[in-house]
């Protein structure tokens, strides 16, 4: 862990992020793995915070739940431009958060982290013919190359993390798609 990381973790939350959204970044040759644990450095705490709220203490207001999300938002963005995190990876991350933040009770329908807005995405990779796919390979995924086996837990995963966003979806058509997930969930490895 580099030395910024490192004093990044012994701050309290707030500082992080006022690390970030003041300009703070990595020098420009950090490789994913330093990235990653700026990640981890913002995310986690965040995503504790808005599952266990601090009983002691000073509690995020709604709005700076949605500046440290949308600071998120442009943190993830930041990586994908630069190709210092995948795709799935980033997408996983924000239903993780879409989830701690449905359940914190915290409403913030613009938040880049609304259950509606993450699962969108989510809803383009997860085709018919994915399912498909998946109803087809899955009785026989032991006997897959192993790019065909991390191709369905990938889905799997999303799939469950996207399911654990059902009752905070308020579109009626996008919560029937992901609902009608369940049985090929049910079946992949």
């Amino acid at each position: 862990m580099s030395a910024e990381l490192r004093r990044l973790d012994a701050v309290p939350l707030r500082d992080r992020f006022e690390w970030w959204l003041a300009g703070g970044r990595l020098p420009d040759d950090a490789g994913p793995n330093a990235w990653l644990g700026v990640v981890q450095v913002l995310t986690m705490p965040l995503v504790r915070e808005l599952r266990y709220p601090a009983e002691a203490g000073e509690r995020l207001s709604p709005a700076e739940v949605d500046r440290f999300l949308r600071a998120v938002d442009e943190l993830f963005v930041f990586l994908e431009q630069r190709r210092l995190m995948d795709a799935h990876e980033v997408l996983t991350r924000r239903l993780l958060l879409a989830a701690a933040l449905g359940v914190s009770g915290v409403s913030l329908p613009d938040s880049p982290f609304a259950a509606d807005r993450v699962v969108a995405p989510v809803v383009a990779e997860v085709t018919p013919e994915r399912l498909a796919e998946a109803e087809r390979l899955s009785p026989v995924w032991t006997t897959l190359e192993r790019a065909e086996i991390l191709r369905l837990r990938h889905l799997k995963q999303l799939i469950r993390l996207t399911l654990d966003l059902r009752e905070h979806l308020t579109d009626p058509a996008l919560a029937a798609t992901v609902a009608s997930w369940q049985p090929v969930f049910s079946a992949l490895p």
